[in-house]
């Protein structure tokens, strides 16, 4: 026990190599260091754990985190977005998750070990307006790390206040450009200058408040339409976020037809996702797949609404065990919702003979 302390006292994530390898497609370029939570006990632990159930496949009572899709509408249509996608193939339901329900999974995972959440999906969450309750519901039960994403077009100083007031530990605006015209491009129905100062008004709203909470990241997605600006992105976002990060852009079910990667894909033959180690989905129909970018919920393991299984049986359940069983066993590629994913470490089917 006393070495398991030390290790979590000294332990950095952003400096495990191992563990970076496993998540080869995210970059941090901007980090801030005085995110005081980071620092707790149970922080650090909970973040351990986390290294260890990816790299050693720790099988734990619960989940450590949930993705949970407290609506399924967003106002954009985003060219790279699987729910544009799909919303154009007729495929797609707009949705918003009750608040009791949103308690109910709360309920269950607190006490049995679940330490983070993600309050969206594939929806632009602050359509949902129970949303500042569901993040002060869940911090008040314990859950160590809230977040969300949000493409930032609906912010304002009222509702700024408020989300820093819920306890939220952690907001990422996707932005993707800095420029008005391949902005528009990517982020479809909005403007560029009013995102801009949306964003910006959170940043002040949190000075003027004076709360170190949540934690502002920036994030791209690298694609060849915005790839020569990343550098002058970091130095345009800098004096209004804690952290700025870029992701590669990945065709995550194989619907979006145009080529946008900025280098070549790699092969890889020796792959077990993380993520089935790690965390859920529960979508806003009440599906639970294993994947977060499952929009076609290939892999679903149940349903939260119309089944009797709870959380814990379906992250305990044949289905979920016989996915982990394949990716150890290198056949991760027999798994449809899998097979061609390069969300980690580049493609999952080997190169035939």
């Amino acid at each position: 026990m006393k070495d398991q302390t030390k290790f979590a006292d000294n332990y950095n994530e952003e400096n495990d190599d191992e563990l970076n390898q496993l998540y080869a497609h995210y970059n941090v370029v901007k980090k801030n260091v005085s995110a005081s939570y980071r620092n707790l006990p149970e922080y650090k632990e909970y973040r351990k754990l986390w290294r260890d159930t990816a790299v050693q496949h720790i099988k734990t009572e619960f989940p450590l985190h949930l993705d949970i899709e407290v609506t399924s509408y967003c106002n954009l249509a985003c060219p790279m977005c699987p729910r544009t996608h799909r919303v154009e193939l007729g495929k797609w339901e707009n949705r918003m998750m009750k608040l009791d329900t949103f308690k109910k999974i709360i309920d269950e995972g607190a006490p049995k070990g679940l330490k983070a959440i993600n309050l969206n999906n594939f929806g632009e969450s602050f359509y949902n307006k129970n949303l500042v309750k569901m993040i002060t519901y869940a911090k008040s039960k314990g859950v160590l790390d809230v977040m969300l994403h949000t493409n930032g077009t609906v912010m304002d100083e009222k509702l700024a206040e408020d989300v820093v007031n819920s306890g939220l530990d952690r907001i990422i605006f996707s932005l993707d450009s800095i420029s008005k015209e391949i902005y528009e491009k990517i982020r479809v129905n909005a403007k560029f200058e009013e995102t801009v100062e949306k964003v910006k008004i959170f940043y002040k709203t949190r000075e003027k408040m004076k709360a170190k909470k949540p934690i502002i990241r920036v994030s791209m997605v690298r694609m060849k339409e915005n790839d020569h600006e990343a550098e002058n992105f970091e130095k345009f976002w800098g004096p209004f976020t804690d952290e700025i990060t870029y992701t590669d852009y990945r065709n995550q079910d194989g619907l979006d037809k145009v080529d946008r990667y900025t280098k070549e894909r790699k092969q890889n033959k020796s792959y077990a996702c993380p993520a089935l180690w790690q965390r859920m989905t529960v979508n806003v129909g009440g599906e639970i797949t294993a994947c977060c970018r499952d929009a076609g919920k290939r892999l679903t393991l149940g349903n939260y609404n119309n089944e009797k299984p709870n959380l814990t049986e379906i992250w305990e359940g044949k289905k979920l065990e016989e996915a982990r069983k394949l990716h150890e066993n290198k056949k991760a590629y027999l798994i449809d919702a899998c097979n061609g994913c390069d969300h980690i470490r580049g493609m999952i089917k080997p190169e035939s003979n």
